[in-house]
């Protein structure tokens, strides 16, 4: 512990030359997360204002307690699904033991150094199961974006029919404004480029702030979000039974698998945008206390968001502080601000969870992985279809099985390294400008065996 004086010191140069930096980057993450908390809650079938308070408690927790410094905590998509999905099954209570439970492994994975080697998860599994997540996501938001009243809770065949068969009463105007979100969220980064003002703002605060004057003004018949609740997150107890425990473990360990990687995934990223080195195991630690604690708030699961973080740094973040300052940020919106809920349309919400959503979805990744590794293409097609038709307890379970196969399989072959012709225009960047400069002397070879890195 450092003594009095040079805490002093320290607090004195921290609010003298990095304070301003994190209010700042506090502030805008605060409004970044907060339609998207509203957006996951939404997705998760339960309050808006539970989406808030996820991003409050949870955010505040990680950033403390966490090992990367940048990153921002709250719900997001691929929660939102399991979310949804536990909730119809189990109910309230279902999901927050579940969502206790998983913290309870992710600080159990930290204190056993789990999160050295959890970098090693394969790819095809983890892009199986997002581009499942995020066609879940935008299935279950065609309703909001068409303005026509079905549940979006069953199947995505049956919430297909459901909307084919109300086609009939669709609102255009809902329409047009799901449309309009998408391009703002879109295009206005790219058309205000290099404008010094205008590009800070971040593209979703302007698409809100445009529709809830239109809807102030107008007062147009559109489904909206509602007012919301103005109140602190109270402290509660729920009922746990031994029974509830045993069904909802296995989500509890899907959510504790998703939270990893997702967490893991973030903090990579930011190491990579501020050249700096996160701690794996404090992370999970952090990430898991965030899980414990949540649920006794009447919060949601939770983990690092990336769209958030990225926010974060580009604003000047400089210490974890931004990121509880981010979540100071949103429960003043929330106590000051809940009752403007009135005037948020649920087509800006659908319109942002598609944006959300579609990054999620990764086709050429699957391209990539039927151009070379029909094996690992597989892997993904099989995770995607169970996470899309069945559910995503079942996904994970079924895609770690073939994985380990395929580890198992891929160990009794020895190492073959052959040359391989390569497309040009295949889409990585490093091969495109290196074939520029070296033409024919370019070689490629694909290694094919048993092998890891590590560092």
């Amino acid at each position: 512990m450092p003594n009095s004086a040079s805490a002093k010191v320290s607090a004195k140069t921290y609010f003298k030359n990095m304070f301003t930096f994190d209010l700042r980057s506090g502030f805008i993450a605060a409004i970044v997360a907060l339609p998207l908390s509203i957006g996951f809650a939404v997705a998760s079938g339960v309050e808006p204002a539970v989406g808030i308070y996820t991003a409050v408690v949870a955010g505040f927790l990680a950033s403390l307690f966490g090992g990367s410094k940048f990153s921002i905590t709250g719900p997001t998509g691929s929660m939102a699904i399991v979310v949804l999905s536990a909730v119809s099954m189990y109910g309230m209570e279902g999901l927050f033991l579940a969502t206790v439970l998983a913290g309870v492994i992710q600080i159990a994975m930290g204190l056993l150094k789990v999160g050295n080697i959890i970098k090693f998860m394969p790819l095809p599994l983890i892009s199986g199961f997002n581009t499942g997540l995020g066609l879940l996501i935008i299935v279950r938001q065609i309703p909001n974006a068409l303005g026509i009243n079905v549940s979006a809770t069953g199947t995505i065949p049956a919430i297909l029919v459901d909307v084919i068969e109300n086609l009939g009463s669709v609102n255009f105007l809902v329409i047009a404004m799901t449309i309009v979100t998408i391009f703002i969220i879109t295009y206005l980064p790219k058309l205000t480029k290099g404008r010094k003002y205008i590009s800070s703002i971040p593209p979703t605060i302007i698409a809100l702030i445009l529709f809830m004057i239109l809807l102030f003004i107008f007062q147009p018949e559109i489904p909206t979000i509602g007012i919301l609740s103005s109140k602190l997150p109270t402290f509660s107890f729920f009922n746990i039974t031994f029974d509830l425990f045993q069904h909802v473990l296995p989500f509890a360990l899907t959510l504790a698998l998703l939270g990893t990687l997702e967490s893991l995934l973030c903090a990579v990223v930011c190491d990579g945008m501020t050249a700096t080195r996160h701690d794996s195991n404090r992370e999970l630690i952090g990430q898991g206390i965030a899980k414990i604690v949540t649920p006794f708030f009447g919060g949601l699961p939770s983990t690092a968001a990336l769209s958030r973080s990225t926010v974060n740094i580009r604003e000047g973040a400089k210490t974890r502080v931004s990121g509880m300052l981010c979540s100071v940020f949103l429960l003043l919106i929330l106590l000051f601000f809940g009752p403007l809920g009135a005037y948020l349309p649920n087509a800006f919400i659908a319109g942002t969870l598609f944006c959300a959503a579609l990054p999620m979805i990764s086709v050429r990744e699957f391209k990539v992985m039927m151009k070379y590794d029909r094996a690992e293409a597989a892997i993904f097609s099989i995770t995607f279809l169970l996470t899309v038709f069945t559910n995503m307890v079942i996904a994970v379970e079924v895609g770690v099985l073939m994985t380990l196969i395929k580890f198992l399989y891929d160990m009794t072959v020895s190492v073959q390294i052959n040359t391989e012709e390569y497309d040009s225009d295949i889409g990585i960047r490093q091969i495109q400008e290196v074939s520029k400069r070296f033409g024919d002397k370019l070689a490629i070879y694909t290694i094919n065996g048993p092998f890891s890195s590590a560092r």
